[in-house]
């Protein structure tokens, strides 16, 4: 664990729908952030239907009021006595992150899992680490990838997979979540990588 206490570090998780802080992607990035001694706050957005994602206006009604609780959990938080920020998000959790970073100017690094097409109108460009699968009913591979690339977000598809980055073959998704996990924790560790080329 990194123990220097003159480095000031926070990481805040912004779950998915359906998909808290105890699950795979979110679980293990928490446990890396922790390690590097990062303080954890995990905002939750089980309470939200996930069949909002298949309608316009159910769409935003869930993300106002994901937004409204990631304000009101984030009230008190002074980020600017930190010395690193993240935001590690999923699905509709990585709306919340990006629209947080730009309203608030709070300069987090990013790390989206599985983001929405709406997670690109204010992502900051040349910040951020991505992750999506090429078999998600969610999302637009293809717009998915195209937003990473004029974005210059670094950003790696993972095949065969759904919108919990999952194949459904146990022995490929562990293979799989031990790349993406070792990616996010070099991105923690090592700081911003080279937004340019997808992984």
């Amino acid at each position: 664990m990194n123990t220097d206490s003159k480095v000031k570090k926070i990481t805040v998780i912004f779950t998915g729908i359906g998909y808290n802080a105890d699950r795979p992607l979110l679980y293990y990035s928490k446990k890396i952030a922790l390690e590097q001694g990062h303080e954890i706050i995990i905002i939750d957005f089980g309470d939200i239907d996930k069949e909002c994602l298949r309608d316009r206006q159910m769409r935003e009604d869930a993300f106002d009021k994901a937004f409204k609780k990631a304000e009101t959990v984030l009230a008190d938080t002074d980020f600017a006595s930190y010395d690193e920020i993240f935001f590690i998000s999923k699905s509709i959790g990585t709306v919340v992150a990006s629209v947080y970073a730009s309203r608030h100017g709070v300069p987090a690094r990013q790390v989206y899992f599985t983001p929405l097409l709406q997670t690109f109108s204010l992502a900051e460009e040349g910040n951020g680490l991505v992750f999506f699968g090429d078999r998600d009913p969610w999302i637009e591979t293809d717009a998915i990838r195209d937003l990473c690339i004029s974005k210059k977000l670094r950003f790696r598809i993972i095949e065969g997979s759904n919108h919990s980055l999952e194949t459904g073959r146990v022995y490929n998704d562990v293979i799989n979540i031990t790349g993406i996990i070792h990616e996010a924790e070099d991105y923690i560790v090592g700081g911003q990588v080279s937004a340019r080329e997808p992984l």
